[in-house]
């Protein structure tokens, strides 16, 4: 009756005999650490290494495909299955010796790489989470049942659990990190997802391998008979010399392996549900500031330059760069903090930094221009010998071309150009161009960058020196009619031909010294319809540009 019911027991899912042979061929080639091992796992690691740099995820699929740390690792989840502690310290000695050797061949590479970029193949196994784990756990289980089937139907598979698994990788991405200067956060993100691989693989082997009866009495006669009979090589055989090795059993209850199996998953996994929370925040965050960033994406008037998240521990700061023809006011940027806040569930601040722009296209504006000849201009004389051009000719010839640039590109409606000066420190070097506005708004050093590039590009020269400086256009001290400050607030009004001067007379100023001023500004360009007179307390004239 015992023997009956051990027989149709045995059959189960697997025919009689087929543990054996599934124990000895697992058995054997997880313990096979023979010098061939080395070479290849070696050639895998520098391979993997290579396609890592390269940003080429078909070299680092074929280093998947010749990496035969697999073996070791199924072996350790047999192993553990069985209750076999001699088997289980053989192959965990053989995971790390691997672990290490892989490190190294990767980190050698490196150092003899001509450049150390951080591709976006080496980025994405820097930042693993229990999506990572979750597919280890499934490679585990093809893996398992791909070497438990007995016959050539699931022999097609291999190679895709191969790449599945994806053990190699991450190592040499470990590696690249310690031979670039021991970047910690790239060597604790690779490792972190070479444990998560490790881990998932190990649980579900071992699970599968229970289900298909590893542990049973018919296999542990055959590991007692496999262990007197087949030799072993490498670290195998030099663990299984060790004290006590012979002897060493482990936890005999199957709850309790699985326990110490679930235990080194449970370890693994924290971290990486904080790195998954943390993606999860940041998509949802680029998605609430990709929604709200259309406020300021206007057809031929605004348009975003570039955007900077940076993501606090409980709120969001966004920097928005905005080209643009016209000034957002401070609702626009509250509307957007609210817009974003809502989708990232999270407080969002916005820093705005507006850049002025033309609605036209700024790439053909050089053809709106007069081209001018890069080389100087020779003039012939009447004895035809040629002449260069004198440096003030050249000056007044490069100012004459700004001045045509400046005034085609659009500056936004709250900002006036008043005047600018060219300087000259040379013949080949680059003309300084300083020019003087009013605005309500102070031009921002991105907005000073973007007006010299663009500048340069209308002038098609390859370098500009740009400097912007902010006229005060409040109300400013008259002394006497030739004060310099008169000359500067008819420059406003002849940029800004909406602009009105409003003259601020004190009640004991001599009519005389109003009537010179007056006649100052009148002959300097300035109508009387533009020009007010108020009269004040004191005795000083003060004026002011008013705008509309």
């Amino acid at each position: 009756m015992r023997s009956a019911a051990r027989a149709e027991e045995a059959r189960g899912p697997l025919k009689p005999g087929d543990r054996r042979k599934i124990f000895d061929e697992l058995a054997s080639t997880a313990t096979d650490t023979s010098a061939a091992y080395w070479i290849v796992l070696l050639l895998a690691g520098a391979i993997a290494l290579l396609g890592l740099a390269l940003n080429s995820a078909a070299v680092v699929i074929g280093a998947m495909l010749i990496a035969p740390l697999l073996a070791p690792v199924l072996g350790l989840a047999l192993g553990l299955a069985i209750g076999d502690g001699r088997l289980a310290v053989q192959t965990a000695a053989g995971v790390l010796g691997s672990t290490l050797a892989v490190i190294a061949i990767a980190a050698l590479v490196t150092l003899l790489l001509p450049y150390h970029e951080m591709t976006s193949e080496i980025l994405g196994r820097t930042k693993p989470t229990t999506l990572d784990l979750a597919i280890a756990v499934f490679s585990g289980i093809a893996g398992a049942l791909v070497r438990i089937a007995r016959g050539d139907r699931l022999a097609s598979a291999l190679p895709g659990v191969a790449v599945s698994v994806a053990l190699v990788p991450p190592l040499a991405v470990t590696g690249f990190g310690i031979g670039t200067g021991w970047d910690w956060p790239v060597i604790g993100g690779s490792l972190l997802l070479y444990g998560a691989n490790l881990a998932g693989i190990v649980m579900s082997a071992t699970i599968v391998l229970l289900i298909a009866g590893m542990h049973r009495d018919e296999v542990l006669d055959e590991v007692r008979r496999w262990y007197r009979e087949s030799p072993r090589s490498g670290i195998a055989a030099w663990v299984g010399r060790a004290p006590g090795i012979r002897s060493m059993g482990v936890l005999k209850s199957i709850p309790a392996r699985l326990t110490l199996v679930l235990v080194f998953v449970a370890l693994v996994a924290i971290p990486l549900s904080a790195s998954l929370r943390q993606i999860t925040r940041e998509a949802r965050v680029h998605r609430a500031v990709e929604q709200a960033s259309k406020l300021f994406s206007m057809a031929g008037h605004s348009f975003i330059v570039s955007r900077n998240i940076t993501l606090g521990r409980d709120r969001t700061q966004v920097i928005l760069n905005v080209a643009t023809t016209r000034w957002f006011d401070d609702s626009a940027r509250r509307v957007f903090e609210q817009r974003a806040a809502l989708i990232a569930k999270e407080p969002v601040d916005l820093v705005l930094e507006q850049l002025p722009a033309s609605s036209q296209d700024l790439g053909h504006l050089a053809t709106m221009i007069e081209r001018r000849d890069p080389a100087p201009e020779r003039r012939v004389t009447r004895s035809g010998a040629a002449m260069t051009p004198s440096p003030g000719s050249h000056l007044a010839e490069l100012r004459t071309s700004i001045d045509k640039a400046l005034r085609l590109l659009a500056w936004p409606d709250s900002m006036r150009m008043v005047d600018f000066s060219v300087r000259m420190s040379g013949d080949t070097a680059a003309p300084q161009v300083v020019v003087r506005y009013v605005s309500r708004d102070t031009l921002t050093t991105q907005s000073a960058q973007m007006m010299q590039h663009q500048l340069a590009n209308a002038l098609q020269l390859s370098s500009v020196v740009f400097d912007a400086m902010a006229i005060a256009a409040g109300v400013r001290d008259v002394r006497t009619p030739d004060d310099p400050v008169i000359d500067t607030l008819l420059s406003i009004l002849r940029a800004d031909t909406a602009a009105h001067l409003v003259v601020l007379a004190g009640s004991v100023v001599p009519r005389s010294r109003l009537d010179s001023v007056l006649a100052r500004i009148e002959r300097d360009g300035a109508s009387g319809s533009r020009v007010t007179v108020e009269q004040t307390r004191g005795g000083a004239i003060r004026a002011r540009v008013d705008s509309p």
